[in-house]
Parts: C-alpha cells; sequence; structure tokens
C-alpha cells in the first residue's frame, strides 16, 4: 500500500445548479463539466496548490496531494505553481523493452502514447486507475475503478491537465499503446463496466489492460 496515497482525505462537495443536464462543478463563480480538474482558489489563501478538486457530475471531490518523503536525486527544487519539489533537469526517459516500437515511438505506422496505472488497497477496497497521456489535446484522461469483494462499487473517468497529473507522483509508467488499441480497451471498458456492477469479476479487468500492450506477431508481422 502507498502510504502517501492511504493518508489522503476526500472531501465531497455537493452543489445545486440548472445547467443542462446537471453534469458541471462550480467553484470560485467558475464552471467545470464533468472529469473536468482543477486546484481551487480560496479568498484567504489564493490558489490551493496542494489540492486537486475534479468535478464528477455534479460534486467536487477534493483530495490532498501529498509529496514524497525521499526524492530520485539529492537536491529537489520548489516551483511556483507545484506544491511538490522537483528534481532539476529533465526526466530519465523511462524504458520499456517488451515492446516492438521504433525509434520514434511508433508501432507498425501508428504513434504511441504512454499508459499509467495506479493500484491502491485499503479496507478490502481496491481502486484502480487506467492514465492515458496524448498530446492533442494535451491532457491525460483517467479511468478510475473501485472494487470491493470482486464488485465494481464505482466507476469514472477523469480528464486533467499534464502539469496537474505530473503531481500525482503514485502513477506508474506501464506501457505505450495506440489510440486503436485505446478504443477496443474502453469499449471492451464500457460492457465490463456494466457486468461487473451485479456480479463478481476476477480477472476481466486484469485481462481487458492486455489489449493495451503492443506485440508484434511471431513473425515480426503488424
Amino acid at each position: 500500500m502507498d502510504s502517501q496515497q492511504a493518508s489522503g482525505t476526500i472531501v465531497q462537495i455537493v452543489i445545486n445548479n440548472k445547467h443542462k443536464h446537471g453534469q458541471v462543478c462550480v467553484s470560485n463563480g467558475k464552471t467545470y463539466s464533468h472529469g473536468e480538474s482543477w486546484h481551487p482558489n480560496l479568498r484567504a489563501f489564493g490558489i490551493v496548490e496542494c489540492v486537486l478538486c475534479t468535478c464528477n457530475v455534479t460534486k467536487q471531490e477534493c483530495k490532498k496531494i501529498h509529496c514524497p518523503n525521499r526524492y530520485p536525486c539529492k537536491y529537489p527544487q520548489k516551483i511556483d505553481g507545484k506544491c511538490c519539489k522537483v528534481c532539476p533537469g529533465k526526466k530519465a526517459k523511462e524504458e520499456l523493452p517488451s515492446q516492438s516500437l521504433d525509434s520514434k515511438g511508433y508501432f507498425c505506422g501508428e504513434e504511441t502514447m504512454p499508459v499509467y496505472e495506479s493500484v491502491f488497497m485499503e479496507d478490502g477496497e481496491t481502486t484502480r486507475k487506467i492514465a492515458l497521456e496524448t498530446e492533442r489535446p494535451p491532457q491525460v484522461e483517467v479511468h478510475v475503478w473501485t472494487i470491493r469483494k470482486g464488485i465494481l462499487q464505482h466507476f469514472h473517468i477523469e480528464k486533467i491537465s499534464k502539469r496537474m497529473f505530473e503531481e500525482l507522483h503514485h502513477f506508474k509508467l506501464v506501457t505505450r499503446t495506440t489510440l486503436s488499441q485505446w478504443k477496443i480497451f474502453t469499449e471492451g471498458e464500457a460492457q465490463i463496466s456494466q457486468m461487473c456492477s451485479s456480479r463478481v469479476c476476477r480477472t476481466e479487468l486484469e485481462d481487458l489492460v492486455k489489449v493495451l500492450y503492443l506485440e508484434r506477431s511471431e513473425k515480426g508481422h503488424c
């Protein structure tokens, strides 16, 4: 279990509004659609960089960002606009040796994008997050599954900026995938989310995630 995640607290704020379909949240006079994230702006403190809020239908779900106790560099630096310190210089590129990508990060002529994963378990409940980072638009799409005793309790999708995603230290790069494979994943995900809300699912999501891993055939053909 990630101790930083375990200490996080979530505050839910219900906001009544009359916008179309009611799929919005209002914070400090600004309107956010379902799945959007932002740092709250409090009159007494200004923008609170160490709190990240996400609009879930008409609820604001705000979570405190916990910075790591240890960094991979000796002298991490505090940067304006970021909650946690960062190591100076560019991040070392993470290698994914199991994939057959060319030098430009393409697979069979199709551009690939990084996929991240986070798994958090507490009190018999598992929260699993699969995130896809895209350039167009420049954002990260996070799919969140909450499962208890094999039954899906909650599923939702968040879209956050890359800057905000960089502050979430519990994600790990697991693979790179293409948009076509991501589409297959999301279509299967929609089916599983309905099926697993009424019966126990042990391996369905695990098997679906394998779709995102890119492998050529034994003969090297696409």
